[in-house]
């Protein structure tokens, strides 16, 4: 494996367990991670965690908390126990509930969800929110460092506002990363080579390949396109 390659994630958006196993079997000498979210969680739980860390790469825990902190806290040690290599949380939840997690944390690494890549401005004023998206991102990482979190989770669009107001070795996390096709539930998206270029520290990339009849081959483009922006990798 090369060492862009560990900036690529993979979202195995799947309920069924074994077709997550066969298509890691398939992907895992050719990506950095694996991201497991919701879909996956819901139906398998830690043991279903626990049989995809059997292969042996950074799992991307992926199930955004968001509650009084006291709830949250007790969640998060259940799978914390897992040693994920990130778990994400919401950072509207606040700063006392952001404190807690990490103050519970060891080795896994919190990185705080900002504004969901399915929304936009005009979803922010449904919210009844008047800021634009950029600065409404920049002000929930701000929070979010000062309370301890590791990282975030943005688009693409406002990484270059972030990567000037956090410290150097904060975690940069792009969802919505296309590449030859559309993601219609997603708004705010790029694609892999402009999100390396932007700073990205982890690209997380669902659809696009597990969605392919032939995942390798799309996995070995995006490489191929990451490395024509040459964009080193460290």
């Amino acid at each position: 494996m090369n060492s862009i390659n560990k900036k690529l994630f993979v979202a195995l958006d799947f309920s069924d367990l074994k077709h997550t196993l066969e298509f890691v079997e398939i992907v895992k000498n050719y990506v950095g991670g694996l991201k497991l979210g919701l879909e996956f969680f819901t139906k398998n739980g830690i043991a279903g965690v626990e049989k995809i860390k059997k292969y042996g790469l950074p799992i991307f825990l992926d199930l955004k908390f968001n509650d009084i902190p006291n709830t949250v806290n007790r969640a998060a040690s259940n799978v914390l126990s897992l040693n994920p290599e990130y778990l994400t949380i919401h950072i509207n939840g606040g700063r006392r509930m952001i404190e807690g997690i990490a103050s519970i944390k060891k080795r896994t690494k919190i990185i705080g969800v900002t504004m969901l890549t399915s929304l936009d401005n005009r979803d922010l004023v449904d919210l009844c929110i008047d800021e634009e998206s950029s600065e409404y991102v920049k002000k929930l990482s701000l929070l979010g460092q000062k309370s301890g979190l590791d990282g975030v989770v943005s688009s693409v669009s406002e990484l270059k506002v972030l990567k000037q107001a956090m410290p150097e070795n904060f975690i940069f996390v792009t969802p919505g990363i296309n590449f030859k096709m559309q993601n219609k539930d997603q708004k705010r998206t790029s694609n892999p080579g402009e999100a390396i270029k932007s700073g990205s520290s982890i690209l997380i990339i669902g659809r696009t390949i597990t969605m392919s009849s032939d995942p390798l081959k799309v996995l070995m483009e995006i490489n191929q396109e990451i490395t024509k922006n040459n964009v080193s990798s460290n």
